[in-house]
Parts: C-alpha cells; structure tokens; sequence
C-alpha cells in the first residue's frame, strides 16, 4: 500500500474566520475531491479524504499559519499539489507551503502565537507582567457541555507588550491549552468587538 503524507500550511482570513471546524474540514473535503490529486480515502460506503487538523482554531479567530496533514496515494511534487489545490480554495484561504513527512513520525503542536490588536489607548503590559508573575492562574472555561477549571498559567510560554498590542506564545499539550481570549481576560483585556486576534505561527514537532 503506497501511503504519502503531506502536511500543509494555510491561511484563514476575512469572512473565513468565522467558519467553524466542521465547516472547514468539509471544505478541504470538497477542494480535495475537485483538485484531481491521488487521494487516499477511509474505508466504507461513505469515504472520505484521510486529512487532519492538529489543533482547531477559535471562531472568529482569523489565521496566517494553520496546519493541515493528507494523504496520497501516489507520490507528487509538493508545486504541483499547491498548484492544483490553490485553485480550488476560496477568498481568505490561501496555501502557504507543502512538505512531506515520515508517516512513522507522529506530528505534534509544540506551540502556537497569536497577536492582539485593540485600542491604542489601552496598555497591557502591567497586566501581562502580573499574570506572568503568578505560578498559578485558575479560571472557569464554560461550554456546551458544562463548565470545568483551568488552570492557565502553565501553557503561557511569553508576552510580549505594547500599548494597544499583545504577541502570547501558547503552550500546546496533550492534556490542553488555553484559548487567547482566556489569557487577554487574564491581563485585564476583555475581548469583544473592538479586540481583533490573529494566529501568526504554529510550531509543529514530533512526539
């Protein structure tokens, strides 16, 4: 069985932010199929491309930097699958680079960073310098399916300040992580319209 994985780097911009994961994944699904690359496919009456997100991004939130792994069954120039599948993608979602990976090498995200942009007239960095300062930092993440407590402070990894800016590095681990809204809140930024969050890197090794 010839198996070849890819992993690609996408952008995920403007009115795309606010897809969600599902949507997003049934996208892929239908560039892939219409882009006439060798795809491998799950078994049963209803296959599906083999392709995966690492990490899901927050609604709303936009992306210069997502990751996504699939795989071919035939081997293929990395230009060619960017070539016939950036054709297939629509406004605010744009390939950034193709490689291939070893399939025995499972692909992990060490961490991500995002940037923050509000008004000027806000200053977080005496906010950053205190929660950076705490070796604990306990809060309630509520959801559909309940409520539980988080502890934030060990997956923020730095923060960088200036006045209407913040740049947070975030620790990405099997047990979790923490949302960037989660850690602005923390610093005394409450997110809201005026707040504007983007991805700008996503760190990939192998565990």
């Amino acid at each position: 069985m010839n198996i070849f994985p890819y992993r690609l780097r996408f952008t995920k911009t403007g009115k795309l932010r606010f897809l969600s994961h599902h949507d997003l994944m049934r996208l892929f699904e239908r560039a892939l199929r219409r882009s006439g690359l060798p795809l491998r496919m799950t078994e049963g009456y209803n296959p599906h491309p083999i392709l995966s997100f690492p990490t899901a991004l927050g609604l709303g939130i936009e992306s210069v930097d997502e990751v996504m792994e699939l795989e071919l069954s035939a081997w293929m120039a990395p230009a060619k699958i960017e070539a016939a599948l950036a054709a297939q993608l629509p406004e605010g979602m744009k390939l950034q680079a193709v490689e291939p990976f070893a399939r025995r090498d499972r692909s992990a995200i060490e961490y991500v960073e995002y940037e923050a942009k509000f008004a000027p007239e806000i200053d977080p960095t005496a906010g950053a310098k205190e929660f950076l300062a705490k070796t604990e930092m306990w809060i309630e993440r509520k959801s559909d399916k309940g409520s539980k407590k988080v502890e934030l402070r060990r997956y923020v990894i730095a923060i960088a300040t200036e006045p209407g800016r913040a740049l947070i590095r975030i620790r990405v681990t099997d047990q979790g992580t923490a949302k960037p809204e989660e850690i602005l809140r923390a610093m005394g930024v409450e997110p809201g319209a005026g707040v504007r969050i983007k991805k700008t890197y996503t760190e990939v090794g192998i565990r």
